[in-house]
């Protein structure tokens, strides 16, 4: 059961909750993410070897969670398993299921932008932002609302350092705008930290990583924004 937020230690901050009360160290939901992940192996880059101890026992899994400074800084799509799966007959089912449903309200802050705001000549630029992947400062990462997958270019995935040992196959493909399909090399899952402390969140991501040229390192699309519970919106005035 969870305290009233008056009560909770205002000196503690779960980046992971983005709440007040306990440390992102000591968050046990985050712990319980991070060693599923292990034990599928997904996180390997990020869990150090440990010699067993001296009365036998095997060594507990470290957190894979980013620890020290930042290393390094690196300067519309459908398909894959957030739009039903790989069938038609999955993603028909995945339709209906999705028919009726009720929005979900969050106490989460919307990303707004007010009439106020666009004093400045109105352009149709994409949204484009920098994140922290695991031990590296990621720039030129952008939000895209209408892609049900998050997309990490070949490129990008080299400079933090992955490999082919990194990647989980994949027999979805991925269809875009113009109908065009590609077959993601696989996934790989890294630790993403949204936004700046106090306001700011880590998620395990799911990329699919494809080799394309592109202007951008990745893509950040619905599954990462629903999780982080934040939405890209314009609002304008009378």
């Amino acid at each position: 059961m969870k305290s009233h937020p008056e009560r909770r230690d205002k000196r503690r901050y779960c980046r992971f909750h983005r709440e007040y009360g306990h440390d992102t160290e000591e968050c046990r939901d985050l712990q319980y993410q991070i060693e599923d992940l292990i034990k599928r192996g997904h996180l390997r880059r990020y869990v150090r070897e440990q010699p067993p101890l001296s009365d036998g026992r095997p060594p507990r899994d470290l957190s894979p969670r980013p620890q020290g400074p930042v290393e390094k800084q690196i300067d519309v799509i459908f398909g894959g398993p957030a739009s039903g799966g790989n069938s038609s007959s999955a993603r028909k089912a995945y339709a209906r299921s999705e028919v009726g449903k009720r929005p979900m309200h969050h106490e989460e802050l919307d990303v707004a932008f007010r009439s106020q705001d666009e004093e400045h000549a109105s352009h149709d630029d994409a949204l484009v932002i920098s994140i922290r992947m695991g031990n590296a400062y990621v720039k030129r990462v952008m939000i895209d609302t209408g892609s049900s997958v998050d997309i990490l270019y070949f490129n990008a995935f080299q400079r933090l350092g992955l490999t082919d040992l990194d990647l989980t196959p994949l027999t979805s493909t991925l269809t875009g705008f113009t109908g065009d399909s590609i077959s993601p090399m696989g996934t790989t899952t890294i630790p993403v930290t949204l936004g700046e402390e106090p306001r700011s969140k880590t998620l395990m991501v799911s990329f699919m990583v494809v080799r394309l040229p592109s202007a951008y390192n990745a893509i950040i699309g619905r599954p990462t924004l629903n999780g982080s519970g934040r939405s890209s919106q314009r609002t304008t005035g009378s």
